[in-house]
């Protein structure tokens, strides 16, 4: 589960904007160590609610954007962009395969500088609805010994996701 946690963390964060990306540019995101706190709820219940530290780099995020981006191509998703204000912008999108088929997206989007962002994504297939929201947090450079794809789970322990 923290695995998965982890890489929906950070699909989740580089997917934010990929259907219409010619007109969503998020502002780039600082290298160093971030704290992301990430909140999952189905239909009103909390299933999970953590706080994972991650060395980022620019390479890390452009890879794990174009990972997902190959995942929507496949899925035949498409969306839209819309900028309600200065720095917060919706995508909403429907796939048409993969495991969210036939669901309704609409991701929220909202960024402080380079150094800070909040997402929440809504995701309504059927009767149900998901929601995850997530806060990230720029702390500093990466401690000592963390590359980028290095993050620190809650329990304290070190789990490389093979950045560069």
């Amino acid at each position: 589960m923290r695995v998965s946690l982890v890489f929906g963390v950070a699909a989740v964060a580089a997917s934010v904007g990929l259907a219409g990306a010619d007109e969503f540019k998020p502002p780039p995101m600082r290298d160093g160590f971030w704290e992301t706190r990430s909140a999952l709820t189905v239909d009103g219940k909390l299933l999970s609610d953590t706080s994972i530290k991650m060395c980022q780099s620019k390479d890390l995020t452009q890879s794990t954007q174009a990972a997902a981006a190959e995942i929507s191509k496949k899925n035949e998703c498409t969306g839209r962009i819309t900028k309600t204000s200065g720095n917060t912008f919706v995508q909403e999108s429907r796939c048409a395969k993969g495991p969210n088929a036939g669901s309704d997206t609409k991701a929220i989007y909202s960024y402080t500088g380079d150094t800070a962002a909040h997402i929440e994504m809504h995701i309504h297939k059927g009767g149900s609805e998901t929601v995850t929201v997530m806060d990230m947090k720029y702390l500093g450079s990466c401690p000592s010994g963390l590359q980028p794809g290095d993050a620190i789970m809650p329990d304290g322990k070190k789990l490389s996701l093979g950045g560069k």
